[in-house]
């Protein structure tokens, strides 16, 4: 970087649009590895600007030197009150924070600040897309929102896609980019959960890490879990088990999940895990990763197994695409809501332990080829420096 842009760049005052300060989710990971890049590599001063008050991610931002703000902002307001809202932070952060630039890092928190950006001082304000089109309503202030937007951007060809259909925004004015996925130091991974869920170790483990909700479409995991299980009573290996990590924020669903796992006498072969802390330890001691979604951007849990080695079997859509590639698409895609041939995936997989290396393998390679965090913050930061 020349000297001259390092000028340039600590006359800048970022802030980061965060809306959440209890939540780590694949938005606020991917945030975090930006303002660590602004913080630590550039030493540029960040604000950091959340709805909800002091969470158990304020004091990591802190110890990064990040200055938090907070601002009371409710998405549900409408009529008058969300104008004067809208005025309100508007004024907030022109006076008490003064950016340069506003990065919001999901569309939620994009709609109200492109919305008012142009009266807080700042320069420059993208539109982060990062998810496939979840709580957007293709109304005309969204629409007014993307335009105000120097940039729309999104980690996925299946956000950006949608952006165009809805939108009446051209594909290529969209900058689509690859989310940065960190590769763990997998010999310091302690095996935990095999024994915890028991697990033997002569047994073949696979899981799924995502919420049990209804577009991840565990329905048709189970009905291809059913027909694996047949499969394996006949022949001499032990039964494999199916292991789910994920928030069971729908309790109509999960109850109809766990029907649907009795009448299909799934029995003992699948553990519901709920949310966990240790992914990375249930990833790498799995066998095979499945990802059932139908509705997905690019699934950082699927990017998260294959910096982990793991071979993974997903849906044939547009955001797993993205994430796995196109080599080996006869062995690792099954058609969505088909369970028979995501039966066959896992079987064969299952069978074949060599092809299971040489899948991790060449997954874990695409990740430090196609999805490596220092690629992504400086393609994101010279983004930025052009507009601005």
């Amino acid at each position: 970087m020349t000297a001259s842009l390092d000028n340039q760049t600590n006359q800048c005052r970022y802030l980061i649009v965060l809306g959440n300060f209890h939540h780590m989710g694949g938005a606020e990971r991917q945030a975090f590895h930006f303002i660590e890049y602004l913080r630590t590599t550039l030493n540029v001063p960040v604000a950091v600007l959340g709805w909800f008050g002091e969470g158990p991610l304020t004091m990591p931002l802190r110890e990064l030197g990040c200055e938090i703000f907070h601002f009371p902002y409710n998405e549900k307001k409408t009529g008058r009150r969300k104008f004067l809202m809208l005025y309100q932070l508007a004024q907030f952060i022109r006076h008490q924070i003064k950016p340069d630039v506003i990065l919001p890092f999901v569309s939620v928190h994009s709609k109200p600040v492109c919305l008012i950006w142009k009266w807080t001082g700042a320069h420059y304000i993208w539109w982060n897309q990062q998810d496939e089109g979840r709580g957007l309503f293709k109304s005309k202030m969204e629409q007014r929102a993307l335009n105000n937007a120097v940039h729309i951007t999104s980690n996925s060809r299946a956000g950006a896609e949608f952006i165009s259909e809805n939108y009446d925004i051209p594909y290529e004015n969209i900058v689509v980019y690859n989310n940065g996925t960190p590769i763990p130091e997998a010999h310091k991974l302690k095996p935990i959960w095999r024994d915890k869920i028991g697990v033997k170790q002569n047994q073949l483990l696979v899981s799924m890490v995502a919420n049990i909700i209804p577009f991840k479409d565990h329905d048709t995991l189970f009905r291809a879990w059913s027909l694996v299980i047949k499969s394996a009573r006949t022949t001499s290996l032990p039964l494999p088990i199916l292991a789910l990590a994920g928030h069971l924020l729908d309790a109509k669903h999960v109850l109809g999940l766990k029907a649907l796992a009795f009448d299909l006498g799934l029995g003992d072969s699948v553990r519901f895990l709920g949310p966990i802390d240790t992914t990375n330890e249930l990833l790498y001691e799995s066998d095979i990763v499945v990802h059932s979604s139908i509705k997905e951007g690019c699934p950082n849990a699927v990017c998260e197994a294959m910096a982990l080695g793991r071979a993974v079997v997903g849906t044939d859509i547009s955001g797993i695409r993205q994430a796995l590639g196109d080599d080996h698409v006869e062995l690792v895609y099954a058609k969505p809501h088909d369970p028979v041939d995501l039966a066959d995936k896992i079987n064969t997989l299952l069978h074949d332990e060599a092809l299971r290396k040489e899948l991790g393998a060449a997954n874990l390679q695409r990740i430090k080829t196609s999805f490596s965090i220092q690629g992504m913050n400086e393609f994101l930061f010279r983004l930025i420096q052009k507009a601005s």
